[in-house]
């Protein structure tokens, strides 16, 4: 294992929090009525106008639908995600420990090389897909066993600040 501080790559902040939920509508209500958190920007992945998106689950092409939300509590974007079909991440968080919090997520500015690091460390991807914004990339990596949550890498498009965009007609918003 690679514990040189010289070759570890920057993670820089934590960017979101993501939560896992059997009923998406029932917990956004509640966190906006009880915690006036909101609004939401709410999203279907992957969205049906996009043929380019690519994803995997365990190392094999991924086959999953999840319907998500996101409002910005400051400099943190909470996440909220409900699985709809498919084998995924969030299914089996579901079926192992039930609702919860579930990963934190850095934005990276290379992802490749971070994930390359990260697999001297013992460390592999779990699930993966493309973004909403086209030319981004999502990972999320084995790393429950460890620290106890999962990490969630994303190399956001220069420019922007890495939190999910709304989709209105089918295009990005933001």
């Amino acid at each position: 294992m690679n514990r040189d501080r010289a070759t570890r790559p920057e993670f820089g902040d934590c960017i979101q929090i993501g939560v896992v939920v059997r009923d998406l509508e029932r917990t956004t209500r509640e966190l906006t009525e009880i915690f006036g958190i909101g609004p939401w920007r709410t999203i279907v992945y992957p969205p049906a106008d996009r043929g380019d998106i690519e994803t995997t689950y365990r190392g094999e092409h991924g086959n999953f639908r999840y319907r998500l939300a996101f409002a910005d509590l400051g400099s943190v974007e909470l996440e909220i995600v409900e699985p709809l079909e498919g084998e995924s991440i969030w299914s089996d968080f579901l079926a192992e420990h039930g609702e919860g919090i579930h990963h934190i997520r850095f934005n990276v500015t290379d992802i490749q090389s971070v994930l390359g690091y990260l697999a001297g460390e013992g460390i592999g991807v779990t699930q993966s897909g493309s973004g909403l914004r086209p030319g981004t990339f999502w990972a999320n990596l084995d790393t429950e066993a460890r620290l106890g949550f999962t990490v969630e890498l994303m190399e956001p498009v220069p420019g922007t600040d890495g939190r999910t965009p709304a989709i209105a007609g089918g295009k990005v918003q933001r």
